[in-house]
């Protein structure tokens, strides 16, 4: 019982909620904020982006050497949709940007598997 008590504890403390400033959200809601004119940053890799990607996308790989400078490019005050393919890297990047001053990110939950898995417009 001890044990099951311990491990509960141990799943619960490792679990992070959503950080103030980083909000996770859905496909229809990047939608509605791409609209509103949000800025949307694919930061899969270039050979996953070029197999298809969300329309009216900006294209920044994760894994390159100039990420953070490439980013700093879009206004810190500004909020910012990210994305990869499933939300791994996606969440770690919001985290980074945060540090990095941005005020609002938008961590699109699913990536582009979700994106895809619903079926809609890609390029």
């Amino acid at each position: 019982m001890i044990r099951i008590i311990y491990f509960s504890i141990i799943l619960i403390g490792c679990s992070s909620p959503p950080q103030e400033g980083i909000e996770i959200i859905n496909a229809e809601k990047l939608i509605e904020l791409q609209k509103a004119g949000t800025v949307v940053v694919d930061i899969r890799t270039l050979k996953e982006y070029d197999q298809g990607h969300l329309p009216g996308v900006i294209h920044i790989d994760f894994f390159s050497s100039d990420f953070l400078e490439r980013i700093k490019e879009q206004d810190t005050s500004n909020p910012l949709i990210i994305h990869c393919a499933s939300g791994g890297r996606s969440r770690k990047a919001a985290e980074m940007l945060q540090e990095a001053g941005f005020k609002l990110i938008y961590d699109y939950k699913g990536g582009f598997s979700d994106w895809k898995s619903k079926g809609l417009d890609i390029e």
